[in-house]
C-alpha cells in the first residue's frame, strides 16, 4: 500500500529551511534548562556554585570566580583559573593572571577511541603577560618560547621567528618545515616555493611525507621552477618530489590533473613513468566515468594502469 506524501507551499518549506539555518548558528553548547547550566547535553557540575555563569564561546565559560572548558572546571583549590583575569586566545588556548591553559580533547585507543575525554593541562615555564598565537591552529609563543599544544618547540631565534606558507617557517638563522629545523639552512634568504619545496641563497629542499628529505643534488638553481603537485623542473632534468624523474625535455614539463604529468616525449603518474604512454596525444578526460581518467591515440588508462585500446 502506498502512502501518501503530504505536500507543503513553498513559503512553508522555505521559512522551515531558514529556522533550521538560523537555529543552527546560534545555539550555544552552554545553555540553561529546568534552572540548570548543561553543556552539549550533560547537566555542568556544582551548580550551586555557577554564580554569574556566563558563556564565553561554543567551548568556554566563566562565572563570578572560576573558568571552564566544555563544562568542565579548569583547575580548582590553588590551581583554579582566575575568573576575572581569563582571556580565551583560541579554540585551544586561554590565559589568565598567572597561568596558561592548553585545552583540548583525546581518544585512547584502548578505548577503541570510543569516548572523547577532556584535556586541560597548564603550560609550564610560558608567560602569560606576553602568550598569544601564531596561528589559528596548535602553535603559539611567549617572548622566550615557541610553544605546540603545551610542549615547548626548539627554535634557534623566537624573536624572529615568523611562519611562511604550507608548514615552513624561518627565523633569521634557520628555516623550519613543521617546526623542525633544517639543518645547514640560511634562515635570512629561506623561502617556502609551494607545498613541496623550499629554497634558501644556496640550496632547494624538498619535502618527503612529513618531513624534509634533504637539499636537491646537482641541481641548476637559478633555473629550477616549481610546476605542481610535487613536480619541478630546472634546465636539464624533471623532479617529482626530489627525484630526478627526467632528463629528456624537462622544460616542457606540464601537470595534467590527478597525478599525472607529461613532457613532449613522456608521461608520468605520481612521478612513475609510463613507458608505453604516447606523450603527443595523451590528455586526462573531461569527465571521469569510473573506467578510465585518461586516454592516448592508442589506450585508455586508469590510475597510471593501461586499461583498454581505444576503439
Amino acid at each position: 500500500m502506498l502512502r501518501k506524501i503530504k505536500k507543503y507551499p513553498p513559503c512553508i518549506i522555505l521559512m522551515g529551511i531558514i529556522s533550521f539555518l538560523s537555529g543552527c548558528g546560534n545555539e550555544s553548547a552552554y545553555y540553561k534548562k529546568n534552572g540548570k547550566w548543561h553543556y552539549d547535553g550533560t547537566v555542568m557540575d556544582s551548580q550551586n556554585e555557577l554564580v554569574n555563569f556566563t558563556p564565553i564561546d561554543e567551548y568556554f565559560a566563566k562565572d563570578a570566580r572560576y573558568a571552564y572548558y566544555r563544562g568542565t572546571l579548569i583547575f580548582n583549590g590553588d590551581d583554579a583559573s582566575d575568573s576575572a583575569s581569563f582571556q580565551v586566545l583560541s579554540k585551544y588556548y586561554a590565559k589568565d593572571k598567572s597561568m596558561v591553559f592548553f585545552c583540548d580533547t583525546e581518544r585512547n585507543s584502548k578505548e577503541y577511541w570510543s569516548i572523547k575525554r577532556i584535556v586541560v593541562k597548564k603550560i609550564k615555564d610560558a608567560d602569560p603577560a606576553s602568550f598569544r598565537m601564531m596561528s589559528d591552529g596548535y602553535l603559539a609563543r611567549d617572548k622566550s618560547y615557541l610553544f605546540r599544544q603545551d610542549k615547548i618547540v626548539a627554535v634557534q631565534d623566537i624573536d624572529s621567528f615568523v611562519l611562511l606558507d604550507h608548514f615552513f617557517a624561518k627565523d633569521k638563522l634557520r628555516g623550519y618545515y613543521r617546526e623542525t629545523e633544517i639543518a645547514g639552512s640560511d634562515g635570512l634568504t629561506f623561502t617556502a616555493l609551494d607545498a613541496h619545496y623550499a629554497k634558501d641563497r644556496s640550496k632547494i629542499y624538498y619535502v618527503d611525507g612529513f618531513n624534509i628529505g634533504g637539499s636537491l643534488r646537482n641541481v641548476s638553481y637559478e633555473t629550477f621552477k616549481v610546476i605542481e603537485e610535487g613536480y619541478a623542473v630546472d634546465g636539464n632534468k624533471a623532479y617529482y618530489h626530489g627525484d630526478v624523474i627526467s632528463k629528456e625535455d624537462a622544460a616542457s614539463l606540464q601537470y595534467l590533473a590527478m597525478g599525472y604529468a607529461k613532457t613532449s616525449r613522456q608521461v608520468f603518474y605520481y612521478g612513475k613513468l609510463l613507458k608505453d604512454a604516447d606523450a603527443p596525444s595523451f590528455a586526462i578526460v573531461e569527465r571521469f566515468n569510473g573506467n578510465f581518467d585518461a586516454t592516448d591515440k592508442v589506450s585508455q588508462f586508469s590510475a597510471g594502469e593501461r586499461v583498454k585500446a581505444v576503439s
